[in-house]
């Protein structure tokens, strides 16, 4: 398996310990960073890139449904996903948009590949093979592509 982290955030401006001075979560919107307001506008751009992204190495990996795994909703109320559910590719990008607005939190598992999200807006995106047409687009949208393994696979305690 082929995986990556894939995000926002330039390795080459990284801060000691890793952590960078950027907005993080949809709940920055209307904050300020580096004197400049997060408009919900600038959010969407960058949320959309990270959907167009994912769903390029979707599309190239061939993976055609991934399941939602190990799900966290924790508002009162019908959850929009069960546990397990299969999903479309057409699909993922829906619920994609609901874990990046921190709505709910699961994985998106297949055979021929997988989406994980982790705290601070990193997304790990794991396919059975390489995917050089979506690592570029990404590079295109602004996003950055770094060979890594997520830290969300269930085996990892």
């Amino acid at each position: 398996m082929f995986e990556y982290r894939v995000t926002k955030y330039d390795p080459a401006v990284r801060l000691s310990g890793g952590t960078y001075n950027e907005w993080t979560s949809f709940s920055d919107v209307g904050a300020t960073f580096d004197g400049t307001v997060l408009t919900r506008a600038t959010y969407e751009k960058v949320e959309t890139a990270y959907i167009s992204v994912a769903m390029a190495f979707l599309r190239e990996a061939n993976v055609g449904s991934l399941a939602v795994r190990g799900l966290e909703y924790r508002k009162k109320g019908k959850r929009p996903y069960p546990e397990g559910a299969c999903l479309t590719v057409m699909d993922v990008g829906t619920i994609m948009t609901e874990v990046l607005r921190e709505e709910f939190w699961c994985r998106l598992e297949g055979d021929r590949g997988f989406i994980h999200f982790g705290w601070d807006y990193y997304m790990y995106i794991g396919v059975a093979s390489a995917c050089p047409e979506a690592q570029e687009l990404a590079m295109k949208v602004g996003l950055f592509v770094e060979e890594m393994r997520s830290p969300y696979h269930a085996d990892v305690e």
